[in-house]
């Protein structure tokens, strides 16, 4: 267990260094020792991980493989809503830079029912987000302004958050979001995507 603690340490070691390759590396070695130990929970959490540092490295459908053992835990069994829900906002990232935006939102939304069922104000807070910034892109692209308003109602959502729900710099990119999405604002580019873990 304490093996499997050090490589998952490791993994988020490498991960912010920047070495993908090696922080993926990690991450794989964790997963065998906790699929040995019988470890769900940890075994569920590591693959989240990996969703997130395969579609940091670009390969998307990799991210999108690494949710498959969560889907099905989730088909079989109860799985914690705060990995469920983090599941989709990650699948929903995959699908967005895949160019997939339909299924994005899908995910997105999932997420979305996950965390207010079980209120997790983190996580959806986080959708709402992604979900704002997605329609603001759609609205730019078709000037759709049923799309504005989504993503305006998300923003919104946001921002009505009780201050125990929602950190400043989320409240800040929340803010700046559809400045920076339409070219009316400073951008900072994807760096503001907010993740759950």
């Amino acid at each position: 267990d304490v093996h499997g603690m050090l490589e998952q340490t490791a993994g988020e070691y490498w991960r912010r260094a920047g070495e993908l390759d090696r922080a993926i590396a990690a991450k794989h070695r964790a997963l065998l020792i906790f699929e040995r130990l019988g470890d769900r929970r940890s075994m569920l959490v590591t693959h989240l991980n990996l969703i997130s540092l395969y579609w940091e490295a670009k390969d998307y459908d990799r991210a999108i493989d690494a949710a498959r053992p969560i889907q099905a835990a989730a088909a079989t069994g109860p799985v914690e809503p705060a990995i469920l829900a983090s599941t989709h906002i990650n699948l929903g990232v995959a699908y967005f830079w895949k160019g997939d935006t339909e299924r994005a939102v899908a995910e997105y939304e999932r997420a979305l029912d996950v965390a207010l069922r079980a209120n997790l104000r983190l996580q959806a807070n986080r959708a709402h987000y992604n979900l704002a910034e997605l329609f603001y892109k759609r609205f730019a692209a078709s000037g759709d302004p049923g799309h504005e308003q989504r993503a305006d109602a998300h923003i919104a959502a946001m921002l009505s958050a009780a201050s125990t729900e929602i950190t400043p710099a989320m409240v800040d990119a929340a803010r700046r979001l559809k400045g920076e999405v339409l070219g009316t604002g400073e951008s900072s580019g994807a760096e503001n995507r907010l993740l759950p873990m």
